[in-house]
């Protein structure tokens, strides 16, 4: 009988001990879908049953000191002292605001390692530690965004013989260059699953002989019903039309403008800059991020022409309009297929019908529920592997 009771004591202390999961991924870009899908890993993870921390590493273009210099460099403002003066004079109070969101959601909500790394040195000398390690979602391996092939997201530094996975990963673009092929699949053979966001990514790891499953954006992952935990009270009274513009588009504009005057929609624009003030609608610039959550679940009709915009705007069941953008439209693409709603893209900015085509929930509901399923089975199947087999027997 006390060897009996020491076993269970043994085994209820072991349940008690959480798996303690390292997830590096995309969570200080400053921009909402990093922040949000950061926030839903996590989440997602916690929900499951272990203990969760994302790496706290900086690319050095990220950190907050180098954005202004970065956006000088990268823009046509940087012609001469006046022009320079003029853009600091603009740019620069909504800059500072976006850091300062950011910032504060990171600290309010994201667990994250008490270490800063800022290099991928520092990260191969230091690792956190970890029993499981993680790739986290977003376009964590788009050679563009990241200036290259940024080893630390293919956790270059964690201890021999660790096990890792990726979750929702992303290549971000339709086809990577031989070159890069072969940097990324040694890279890549060390992980023990993969799970990439998109179907492309699903058919690029393919190409290279690896194996992975398609998964959803962790934050479709997360139901609405969570989200709406998090989301700020509604502000605005009237009936809206809300723009979440990413990329410089007229055909957008002019689409906008003329459907908030057929509908009688108030316009709404989201967006990163106080200039944007010269546009069409009422602008909001940088909200928190839980502002920014209830702007779409209050919508009457979304137009936007971001990957998360569009993953929100599904997830809060809203009508609402795409415009694919100039690069890495694959993305969005992905989860119009995947959810059946390919036709929301905006293909003729003269006709406005598609205002009246409601639509239907009911199977994209069914599609996001098994798609829910699928990457709750992934993630159980990674972390507890005899628990899942044992439910598969």
């Amino acid at each position: 009988m006390t060897q009996q009771k020491d076993r269970e004591q043994i085994r209820s202390i072991k349940n008690e001990v959480k798996l303690k999961i390292s997830v590096i991924t995309l969570h200080n870009i400053k921009n909402y879908g990093s922040a949000l899908q950061a926030y839903a890993t996590q989440k997602k993870l916690e929900q499951i049953g272990v203990q969760v921390e994302l790496v706290d590493y900086w690319r050095k273009d990220v950190l907050d000191k180098n954005l202004l210099k970065e956006c000088i460099i990268s823009s046509d403002w940087n012609k001469n002292f006046f022009s320079r003066l003029i853009y600091k004079l603009i740019k620069y109070p909504s800059v500072h605001k976006r850091i300062q969101i950011f910032n504060d959601f990171l600290k309010l909500y994201i667990n994250l390692t008490p270490v800063k790394y800022i290099s991928s040195d520092e990260l191969v000398k230091n690792p956190p530690i970890a029993d499981i390690y993680c790739t986290g979602s977003d376009q964590v391996w788009n050679s563009y965004w990241n200036r290259g092939i940024e080893e630390p997201y293919f956790l270059n530094y964690i201890p021999k013989g660790k096990k890792c996975f990726a979750y929702a990963a992303s290549f971000g673009k339709e086809r990577l260059t031989q070159k890069e092929q072969n940097i990324i699949k040694p890279l890549l053979q060390k992980y023990s699953a993969i799970s990439m966001r998109e179907a492309s990514g699903v058919r690029i790891l393919k190409e290279m002989g690896l194996s992975s499953v398609q998964i959803l954006d962790p934050t479709l992952v997360l139901e609405s019903s969570e989200w709406k935990k998090l989301m700020a009270g509604r502000t605005i009274r009237r009936r809206y039309l809300l723009i979440y513009q990413l990329n410089k588009n007229y055909e957008f504009d002019h689409y906008a403008q003329q459907l908030a005057r057929n509908t009688g929609l108030k316009l709404i624009r989201l967006s990163y800059d106080y200039h944007h003030i010269l546009k069409t609608g009422h602008l909001v610039c940088c909200p928190t991020v839980e502002k920014w959550l209830s702007l779409f679940y209050y919508a009457d009709y979304i137009l936007t022409d971001s990957f998360h915009g569009t993953a929100f705007s599904i997830n809060f069941n809203k009508q609402f309009s795409v415009f694919y953008p100039p690069k890495f439209c694959g993305r969005l693409k992905s989860i119009l297929e995947l959810t059946g709603l390919e036709n929301r893209v905006v293909t003729d900015i003269n006709n406005f019908s598609q205002y009246n085509k409601k639509i239907d929930y009911k199977p994209v509901n069914k599609i996001l529920a098994y798609e829910r399923q699928k990457a709750d089975s992934f993630l159980r199947s990674v972390l507890f592997p005899r628990n899942s087999n044992r439910g598969n027997s």
